[in-house]
């Protein structure tokens, strides 16, 4: 195993302390996967109905996909071809999840809520607040005489709030509700029944949540070596962008030989060597410069030749 070697810098010894803090300190940017998950309906109607959440996918875990042909609301109506997915990357921290349904139909003997296809999406990446939608396509709620119909709109804005005829309740089209996670969930119908009392309750017809994770951020870390090929502690590094200094330019590589400059946004960077311990000497070239970051981790390594060449054994 390579030893490593640490000197006294030729730079303030307050100076060095402290940027052996930063070094020692600063860490590797890794990515967090966030979640998403989706289902294609779930209903509690009193003590007549009380479904789950059906056709059930998620992000990170699985299963990524489900579908199902049929869901029977206990002998009130049906949602037909429910199809969920949810996704992510792990690298990038984006995740997105889908919930979609052919045709769903319930019927409440004073009047029907159905829809033709209906849809939720819920999109989060890094550095944004989850965004979601819905579509709702022929969706009614009809009566019997047709008195009192209403239609329901293809693209509804979020939480559409419609009152069904007859007192039945009201339905909610694109529900979103931001969770206390910060994640967002996405429920294209949700269906709040008041009357008649014993089917008091709620059915939510394709509902997608999404929660982004962190992304992969860029970083560099400098080793220095002797000669010999072992660590070299001490030796003080500036990192440079466009030929001049970023914000937090410097860091002194403590007893591994190596410090980080963290979360770097992409673009080419140059790393120079400043200050060396005593015995030693600045490397020829003492800049590497073409550092392409982009969300990666790249390591930069000097070799800090001794005052009097290379020593033997």
């Amino acid at each position: 195993m390579a030893s490593v070697k640490m000197g006294v810098g030729r730079a303030a010894l307050g100076v060095a302390f402290a940027a052996s803090l930063v070094a020692t300190t600063a860490g590797t940017a890794h990515a967090a996967a966030g979640e998403s998950s989706a289902y294609g309906a779930a209903a509690t109607l009193g003590t007549v109905v009380d479904i789950p959440e059906t056709a059930k996918s998620a992000y990170p875990g699985g299963p990524p996909s489900a579908d199902l042909a049929t869901l029977a609301l206990g002998g009130m109506g049906s949602v037909n071809a429910l199809s969920t997915t949810a996704t992510g990357d792990s690298t990038t921290g984006v995740t997105q999840s889908t919930a979609r349904t052919a045709q769903a139909s319930l019927n409440l003997d004073a009047a029907t809520v159905g829809a033709d296809a209906v849809t939720a999406t819920c999109d989060a990446k890094p550095g944004s607040d989850p965004t979601g939608s819905a579509t709702v396509t022929n969706g009614a709620a009809t009566t019997p005489l047709s008195i009192g119909d209403v239609t329901f709109p293809a693209n509804p804005a979020p939480n559409t709030d419609v009152t069904l005829p007859g007192g039945l309740g009201s339905v909610v089209l694109n529900e979103q509700i931001t969770n206390p996670d910060g994640s967002l969930t996405v429920n294209a119908m949700h269906i709040k029944v008041a009357s008649p009392t014993h089917l008091a309750g709620d059915v939510v017809i394709a509902s997608a949540t999404c929660k982004a994770g962190t992304a992969d951020e860029g970083a560099i870390t400098n080793v220095a070596v002797d000669e010999n090929g072992d660590r070299l502690g001490g030796v003080a590094f500036e990192l440079r962008e466009d030929g001049a200094r970023v914000a937090a330019p410097s860091c002194t590589g403590g007893e591994n030989g190596s410090c980080t400059f963290p979360n770097l946004a992409n673009g080419q960077y140059e790393v120079c060597v400043t200050d060396v311990p005593d015995g030693y000497k600045m490397p020829k070239p003492r800049c590497k410069d073409n550092i392409d970051v982009n969300d990666n981790h790249r390591w930069v390594r000097f070799v800090i030749p001794e005052e009097n060449g290379k020593k033997k054994g």
